[in-house]
């Protein structure tokens, strides 16, 4: 399919020139924050929109979509609401941690004081604190209108996902095609790892919950297209033209249309794109897709929920710690030699399963994080980085998740 060619070379250029090839490690923090009103209950569209009108600085640029306000993107950072009001908070790319979070701590404290204006509160949890998936309704946005009304023909689980999860995510940057494929095989590896350590849903569909992993078990039935470990991660041949042939040839849920989101109607890339297709019909493209770790103009893991501060600070210096060193990153590589895709799945359902008692790769999964975090550590020279892990360090000592340590998050 000669139009289907010249895309994935397209796509393949783009992947390259997005690399960073002075190799210093530099981290871009996105945290998705549930928003109630203070009874718990859903809070209104409007009332949500204001609040963040009252955040927005006047060098700040509003995010119109469909003719409606969904939040600001400044220089610092970007605000903007997810499909059920989540809202999802985007710092800039930083190479120190503290730096990060404490760009982070300060936005929150003003978030928080904006929201109960309003009558209004944020959560960090990684499923919905208060309510049923199936009571949250949708902002007025043709991308999530077109996103629910696809997933729910695929899987079960596309409600609770879309309206009810929530997450922790870091972007990482890549040198060039070979460290590219190192970082995602490393990353993809490490998911059940991750989400074991931000296990964080204290509450599910409205009822206290006790149960592990609940937002990494859901993503498991969404849509096998476009969710899960990356297809042919572990492939001799994967690289930058494999990711684009993935995404290209399976359905798209949107696509961009005179400049505009709409419904793609299951169409692949090259029924809907000429050959060429232009970096923002790349975006769309890439956006279609929700891998554990995906790439887009950086490498995003995905994997974490919603977390309470000192615990995003301990993630992202982990992702630091290991992502940082070609040391530590060829480690995990070399100790996990030889796992398959299947491997990295059976791992997450186990550790969704069984918590602190799973066997992951064969191994007991307290053995293995301690390994993880002794790899962490040996790789930070500070003392005061060092520091940000011990939350972490609690985790596997008491062999609790956070949902069992904190109280609701609040």
């Amino acid at each position: 399919m000669p139009k289907l060619d010249e895309q994935i070379k397209t796509l393949a250029g783009y992947f390259a020139a997005d690399c960073e090839p002075d190799g210093k490690l530099t981290l871009q923090l996105e945290v998705e924050h549930f928003l109630t009103r203070s009874d718990g209950q859903p809070p209104a569209f409007a009332d949500v929109q204001a609040a963040l009108r009252d955040l927005q600085q006047q060098t700040d640029a509003p995010i119109i979509t469909d003719g409606e306000y969904f939040g600001y993107s400044g220089p610092a950072l970007t605000a903007t609401l997810g499909p059920a009001c989540q809202l999802r908070i985007s710092l800039a790319a930083l190479r120190d941690v503290q730096d990060i979070m404490d760009l982070y701590n300060r936005f929150y404290l003003q978030l928080g004081l904006a929201l109960a204006a309003h009558g209004l509160r944020a959560w960090t949890a990684g499923c919905h604190p208060t309510c049923h998936a199936e009571d949250l309704p949708l902002v007025p946005r043709t991308r999530d209108e077109a996103m629910d009304a696809y997933l729910r023909e695929k899987g079960a689980c596309s409600v609770q996902m879309m309206r009810a999860t929530a997450a922790t995510r870091v972007s990482i940057d890549y040198q060039d095609e070979t460290d590219f494929v190192r970082k995602m095989r490393a990353a993809s590896l490490l998911t059940p790892f991750f989400a074991l350590l931000s296990d964080n849903a204290p509450v599910y569909q409205a009822s206290r919950n006790s149960s592990y992993c609940i937002r990494t078990r859901l993503w498991q039935d969404v849509d096998r297209d476009r969710c899960g470990v990356t297809p042919h991660l572990m492939d001799a041949d994967f690289g930058y033209a494999r990711y684009a042939e993935n995404v290209l040839t399976k359905p798209q849920i949107t696509a961009l249309r005179l400049g505009r989101v709409r419904a793609a109607g299951g169409k692949i890339a090259p029924e809907l794109y000429a050959g060429h297709v232009s970096r923002q019909e790349t975006a769309q493209i890439l956006s279609n897709f929700f891998y554990d770790v995906r790439l887009k103009s950086r490498i995003e893991l995905r994997a974490a929920d919603s977390m309470p501060p000192r615990y995003i600070a301990a993630y992202v210096q982990l992702v630091k710690s290991v992502f940082g060193s070609p040391a530590a990153l060829q480690n995990v590589l070399r100790h996990y030699a030889g796992a398959t895709t299947l491997d990295i799945t059976s791992a997450k359902l186990a550790v969704c399963k069984d918590g602190y008692n799973a066997l992951v790769y064969g191994r007991p999964v307290s053995g293995e994080l301690a390994w993880l975090l002794m790899q962490a550590r040996s790789r930070t020279p500070s003392q005061e980085e060092r520091a940000l892990l011990d939350p972490f360090m609690q985790l596997l000592t008491t062999r609790k998740t956070i949902r069992e340590t904190e109280n609701y998050n609040e």
